[in-house]
């Protein structure tokens, strides 16, 4: 054979064909600046300024994204963003090597295709986060355990010490790893594992980075490792608690197994789809034909699958499954393998088939992107800077801006330490104000900040904070403030113990053009809702001084465009038509505010949400079906006004207005009813002026 024609081998026809689909459309896809996900914009700081993440503290995503980021393409962000997308698609070629190898190139062109067309892959190859490295890793070691041998074992071992150093989880890949390396394990005696232990920890060492680089004392310095005892903790996370990851520990062990294992079987439904049906075969014919190596991966499923989910035991709301996704991905790995696994054994079984199989295959393949394209096209993403830039307006010059959330705090960091912007404010983190490595941090790099525990609930820290900074504080609208802290908004902010008569109205100049698209994520979305929440309490707080008028009625529906699950938005809608006498209107509000509250107790059951939860919204939902009632009965629909208020008293029996408005309702017509709803009012609310001369009427008649 020529020479010439050796170079168009099945396995670089197709490992072409696959780059030639797969490069373009991650690279063509990539969200142009910081996008809004999870720790996307403290990640990006990090790597940025060579500094310390958030426990274990990453340290090979670290160094390996800072080294890409000095690549002089785009903006830093979006090399940060590419850095993942080749980490991704360098982990879907590894695959595809390894399935070529186990099976043939076609087959693992079409199972590497549909992996590469996977939402939960797409997302996390596109934002400045760690996942699409893990995958790489993942991929790599699967490979290098398919090999025998001595450096086989070591490789892996390296391998695995050094990808933990990157995220801890792909410790999940240990029992396929012991599965697959059996032969080399045994082979390679005590002697062999005391080795190949060295090389694990040779890549694991990759973690004395963090206190070399923390002793320097760096802008990002999270939990500062300096010390022995303070690094132990980080890279075990000991003290990283009180985040959304531990919220687990409010349910019974494994209580929350079942529904995220429906969740992750939607998930293989949704990108898979039909090639689950070459996954099954695939499985039925490596139990037969390589029992070993069934098992080995059959391990790798269920360690990273039902196991991980089981010990996870997280609610199966959109910010938990969010959170949870990225690690579909390792179990996902052994179903595109089995998939291939299929596709050649069935290939095999019926050769006459193979045009119908590859047809069936490419299908399902287009399917899965079909069904993804739309929520995996970010070119236009831009909520998370445009939001952190709209914060930055609002705030005055030298004040000291607090949030909370990751997202809404990590953006404001990245536009301030990446992109240099606003560096006269202060940007604090409410939920490590009360560290002492975030107070330590603070004073060096921000001296004239006196900065107080403004996680602790005490308004006396809050108070105490504003005393100590005279430039004004504000807060985001997910920062958590003590009922007793004023607070008057300020666009996307709280302005805290509000002194300014005058301030000017910076939604004029807000980016809610960008903020059109239906994004699909959760943290896509959250970005709205902050929007939303400053819409909302800007009519609040109207409607408190009688000034809401039909213009910021106008404004105010736009929240619902941002959110449609905040019912407040239609409720003081209803209280601005009410105050005109327009009860008709105002009946419609109410009705929409309640319906949005059932909306949500639902989703509450559905996501098994905490007690305390469910009751607040049940006796905020009481409010909504109280004012509904009213705006019946002043619409002379009296029946349906009674059916209301019981409505509202199913959902708090304690709501006194509730028996009140039953009186006045039954007045003149059934006088027992209304002396027991009086009184019920009274013994619930003794201080309720109206019920007790209403009652004493009754009493002297």
């Amino acid at each position: 054979m020529p020479a010439g024609e050796k170079r168009f081998t099945p396995e670089f026809i197709f490992g072409a064909l696959l780059a030639l689909i797969l490069v373009p459309l991650y690279i063509y896809c990539l969200p142009p600046v910081l996008p809004p996900y999870r720790d996307s914009g403290e990640m990006a700081c990090a790597a940025w300024t060579l500094g310390v993440a958030h426990q274990p503290g990453y340290p090979l995503y670290i160094l390996s994204a800072k080294l890409f980021s000095l690549i002089p393409l785009g903006n830093p962000a979006w090399r940060l963003n590419l850095f993942s997308a080749a980490a991704g698609l360098a982990g879907l070629f590894v695959f595809w090597r390894l399935a070529a190898s186990a099976f043939s190139p076609l087959a693992a062109f079409f199972a590497a295709l549909a992996l590469g067309f996977n939402f939960t892959l797409r997302t996390v190859s596109s934002v400045p986060e760690m996942y699409a490295l893990n995958f790489l890793f993942a991929a790599g070691l699967l490979l290098c355990a398919g090999a025998a041998g001595a450096r086989a074992l070591f490789l892996s071992a390296f391998l695995l010490g050094l990808g933990m150093a990157n995220r801890m989880d792909l410790v999940l890949c240990a029992p396929a790893l012991l599965v697959l390396l059996l032969p080399s394990v045994r082979a390679a005696g005590w002697r062999g594992l005391l080795k190949a232990a060295g090389f694990f920890f040779l890549g694991f060492s990759l973690y004395l980075y963090l206190p070399f680089r923390s002793s320097g004392w760096p802008l990002f310095d999270w939990s500062h490792p300096a010390d022995p005892a303070t690094f132990l903790a980080v890279i075990t996370r000991k003290s990283y608690g009180s985040t959304l990851d531990l919220i687990s520990r409010n349910y019974a062990a494994g209580e929350l197994f079942w529904p995220n294992l429906k969740f992750y079987g939607l998930h293989l439904w949704q990108n898979f789809g039909l090639t689950l049906a070459l996954a099954a075969a695939g499985i039925y014919f490596e139990w037969r034909v390589s029992r070993r190596r069934f098992l080995g991966f059959a391990a790798l499923f269920i360690a990273a699958g039902p196991v991980f989910l089981f010990m996870a035991n997280m609610p199966p709301n959109p910010h938990a499954l969010a959170i949870v996704e990225p690690y579909y991905l390792l179990p996902d790995l052994a179903v595109a393998f089995w998939a291939a696994a299929g596709f050649f054994y069935l290939a095999g079984a019926f050769p006459r088939a193979l045009p119908w199989l590859v047809l069936a295959s490419a299908a399902a393949a287009g399917l899965v992107f079909h069904n993804n394209a739309h929520g995996n096209f970010r070119r236009w993403l831009f909520a998370a800077e445009d939001y952190a830039s709209d914060v930055m307006r609002s705030a005055p010059p030298g004040s000291a801006v607090v949030a909370k959330k990751d997202v809404q705090l990590f953006s404001l960091w990245y536009l301030q330490a990446v992109k240099g912007l606003r560096p006269d404010l202060e940007i604090v983190a409410q939920g490590l104000s009360g560290s002492p490595w975030y107070n330590a941090s603070k004073k060096r790099y921000s001296p004239g900040l006196v900065l107080y525990n403004l996680n602790s609930g005490s308004e006396a820290d809050w108070q105490a904070f504003f005393s100590s900074n005279p430039g004004g504080v504000y807060a985001t609208m997910d920062a958590e403030l003590p009922r007793q802290v004023p607070a008057v908004p300020r666009g996307a902010l709280n302005e805290i113990y509000p002194g300014r008569s005058a301030a000017p109205d910076p939604w004029r100049f807000y980016s809610f053009s960008r903020l059109n698209r239906p994004y699909r994520d959760f943290f896509d979305s959250d970005i709205g809702t902050s929007y939303a929440q400053g819409l909302v309490a800007r009519a609040a707080g109207l409607n408190a001084a009688g000034l809401l008028d039909q213009a910021e009625v106008g404004r105010l529906r736009l929240s619902a465009l941002l959110d449609e699950n905040i019912p407040e938005t239609p409720l003081y809608e209803g209280f601005f038509y009410s105050a005109r006498g327009d009860w008709a209107s105002a009946k419609n509000s109410f009705r929409a505010s309640a319906d949005v509250y059932e909306r949500l107790l639902k989703l509450g059951e559905r996501y098994y949400s905490l007690p305390s939860l469910k009751e607040s919204l049940a006796a905020s939902s009481a409010y909504a079906w109280l004012n509904y009632g009213v705006a019946l009965e002043k619409s002379g629909d009296r029946d349906a006004a009674g059916r209301a208020y019981d409505f509202a008293l199913a959902r708090n029996p304690r709501l006194a207005d509730a028996h009140y408005n039953l009186a006045i309702l039954y007045w003149g017509r059934d006088w027992a009813r209304v002396r027991a709803e009086l009184a019920e009012t009274l013994r619930l609310n003794p201080g309720h002026k109206d019920a007790a001369r209403y009652l004493a009427q009754i009493q002297a008649r």
